[in-house]
């Protein structure tokens, strides 16, 4: 079963003039989501991406076997050789719609991917997502952080982005795998 990402995801970033960032930040909506940090002379960004899908449509008494986050590539950077690992973070709630509140949303971190497991730009990826994440009634809502936001000031880049559900062809989506508890025990039967 595929889950396409609504058009109601985005980004916050955080700026400051010093190292690390903090305050409300500003949601930005646009065809690409960051993860990670940027610096320059009193000029510091820390990037986080929100994802959100409708699983409703996954049965009440199916048993879901994978679940895969893929993603697009757009860009990504390593300025400062800070390899930004992609921490997916599970948001309990729900945060739509965005706004700068909902930065620390994510309150579960289940998934990481490293940044020397990045494809090229351009090609797509997939971070695995523990099954008992999905909410089968609902939104399962993601907040996706880079692991550099304190410690060595950045001098550039430093992020992964992927495009958003607004770039046709690109958006974001879940692969999810479930079987249903009759077909269970007709491969018993077969």
């Amino acid at each position: 079963m595929i889950i396409k990402q609504g058009t109601e995801d985005g980004l916050i970033n955080r700026q400051k003039t010093t190292w690390p960032p903090d305050g409300t930040g500003a949601v930005i909506n646009t065809s690409y989501l960051n993860w990670g940090c940027y610096g320059a002379a009193n000029d510091y960004h820390i990037y986080r991406s929100y994802l959100r899908f409708n699983t409703s449509s996954i049965p009440a008494g199916a048993t879901i076997t994978s679940a895969k986050l893929w993603l697009k590539l757009r860009d990504k950077q390593n300025v400062d050789n800070f390899n930004v690992q992609a921490q997916v973070w599970r948001d309990n709630g729900d945060w739509n719609p965005l706004d700068t509140g909902d930065w620390g949303c994510g309150d579960t971190l289940i998934a990481t991917k490293n940044y020397a497991d990045l494809p090229d730009i351009g090609q797509w990826f997939s971070i695995d997502i523990p099954v008992d994440q999905i909410n089968k009634s609902g939104i399962t809502a993601f907040e996706i952080r880079g692991d550099h936001e304190s410690g060595t000031a950045p001098t550039g880049w430093n992020i992964g982005s992927p495009y958003t559900a607004e770039t046709s062809g690109s958006e974001p989506y879940l692969e999810i795998s479930y079987i249903l508890p009759g077909a269970i025990l007709l491969m018993f039967l077969g």
